[in-house]
């Protein structure tokens, strides 16, 4: 791919969402786009259990609720419920579920079966969908997913693993970066800023032209308005107004020491928005996937330049 014009569709933090997926494969098409970008996070992160009590009826708690469901067409719409939040469901007998309950080992393996399962899922249906389409699409994991992520990936027909990457999209070299600095909830992939820097600067040492390149960083810069989290009490708690800045200082180094052409961030799912660092325009599409809504951005990149970015809710 090489010409003066490129429209990219920009997504990030799906968790696992069946209904955003499906909407982002949808999109290329809809905005009229030559590239689409799905950054982690790719999975989702609770399972619920469908407990068989008796033929026909089920019970489980979701989303705060304790639900008795009490026909297969009750339980086939909760799970389509289920997958569209981002969520996984499986079937257990009251005596399955209480061994789950005192066997964590057994019930994380469970949960990451899942999670691959899905992920597996997603990629066949782009392949299917995508296959003679012409559209270039690039996927990474963030901080959330588990390391088994990247092979499923890799996997695909016509999706590019471009993590810890330097491809090319357009003319413009991009590369990926799927670590954050450390969270409340030590996630697989995260590091201390001063972990990340040299990290950050061997990837940014394959770049051969800074001025053109696209900082694809789950991570958000530290200090700049696509960071701002609600600050959490010691029980991690949200409070009701207070936000601070919870992004990554190495990351924020290597956009005002290097100065590429556009910076794609996400990890914090509020903190939708643009600015400008210098000559970088940094974008942050936000997340809504517990709703199933698709957030997202495309881009126009014009002959070295960021011509036009438009935010879409979908």
């Amino acid at each position: 791919m090489s010409k003066d014009t490129i429209r990219l569709f920009f997504v990030t933090d799906l968790h696992g969402s069946n209904v955003c997926w499906r909407k982002f494969l949808n999109a290329l098409r809809v905005y009229n786009v030559d590239v689409g970008i799905a950054l982690g996070d790719l999975t989702g992160k609770m399972l619920i259990p469908l407990i068989e009590k008796k033929s026909a009826h089920w019970e489980t708690s979701f989303l705060g609720q304790h639900l008795e469901i009490r026909s297969q067409e009750e339980l086939d719409q909760l799970k389509k419920t289920i997958e569209m939040v981002g969520y996984y469901w499986y079937h257990l007998t009251p005596e399955g579920f209480q061994r789950l309950k005192s066997d964590p080992a057994e019930l994380e393996q469970l949960f990451r079966d899942l999670m691959i399962q899905r992920l597996k899922e997603w990629v066949v249906l782009a392949d299917q969908r995508l296959a003679e389409t012409g559209y270039k699409v690039y996927m990474a994991p963030g901080n959330d997913d588990y390391f088994e992520v990247d092979q499923v990936i890799t996997d695909s027909k016509v999706i590019v693993n471009c993590n810890n990457k330097n491809v090319m999209v357009g003319d413009h070299e991009m590369i990926t970066f799927s670590w954050t600095n450390p969270t409340p909830w030590h996630t697989p992939r995260e590091k201390t800023d001063e972990e990340l820097e040299p990290m950050l600067e061997e990837l940014v040492g394959h770049i051969k032209n800074m001025p053109a390149a696209i900082f694809n960083f789950h991570a958000p810069p530290y200090g700049y308005a696509l960071d701002l989290a609600p600050e959490l009490t010691a029980d991690l708690v949200q409070a009701a107004e207070r936000k601070i800045h919870v992004g990554s200082k190495a990351v924020t180094k290597m956009i005002q020491k290097y100065q590429p052409l556009l910076g794609l961030h996400g990890h914090i799912h509020e903190s939708r928005g643009v600015q400008k660092i210098g000559r970088t325009t940094i974008l942050n599409p936000g997340s809504e996937y517990s709703e199933g809504v698709l957030k997202g951005v495309v881009v126009t990149l014009q002959r070295g330049k960021v011509t036009d970015y438009v935010f879409t809710n979908g």
